[in-house]
């Protein structure tokens, strides 16, 4: 039985479950009630290798459009069924993803898309606020410990 309209193409989850049985069957009881047309994608991307892994279909990423080299590898490995690589290619995104947690998502990016010239400053509607210097630095060194370029 699937509960939602036809128009849906895909629904967006939060973070799956650790547990890898846990996460694939969060993923399977989802899949269980939407009609096999309807995607399903993981959001949070500290949980993106666990959530692609358990069989989400996509990923709503906030560091693909930036890094899409670096999001494409996760996804590639996830995707094709080598779950602890992308588990270890996560894993080595910790820093950034600590940032993210910390800031918001959306602040964090503005300053790489900022630091990485892609973007002038401000870069952020009105009344959003960017970062302030100190956790801007982090950011730009987070960004070049982990070679992370758009």
């Amino acid at each position: 039985m699937h509960f939602l309209p036809d128009p849906i193409g895909s629904i967006k989850i939060p973070g799956v479950p650790e547990d890898p049985a846990q996460a694939k069957a969060r993923v399977d009881a989802l899949r269980a009630l939407v009609p096999e047309t309807v995607t399903i994608g993981v959001s949070g991307d500290h949980t993106a290798a666990r959530g692609l892994s358990a069989g989400c279909d996509a990923w709503y990423s906030v560091v693909g459009g930036t890094f899409p080299r670096t999001a494409l590898a996760l996804t590639r490995a996830a995707r094709s069924g080598a779950a602890d690589r992308a588990l270890d290619l996560s894993g080595e995104l910790e820093p950034l993803w600590a940032l993210l947690r910390r800031h918001g998502s959306l602040r964090v990016m503005s300053a790489a898309a900022s630091h990485l010239g892609l973007t002038e400053e401000p870069n952020l509607p009105l009344p959003l606020r960017g970062l302030d210097e100190a956790a801007r630095q982090d950011v730009v060194a987070v960004l070049s410990s982990l070679d992370l370029t758009a």
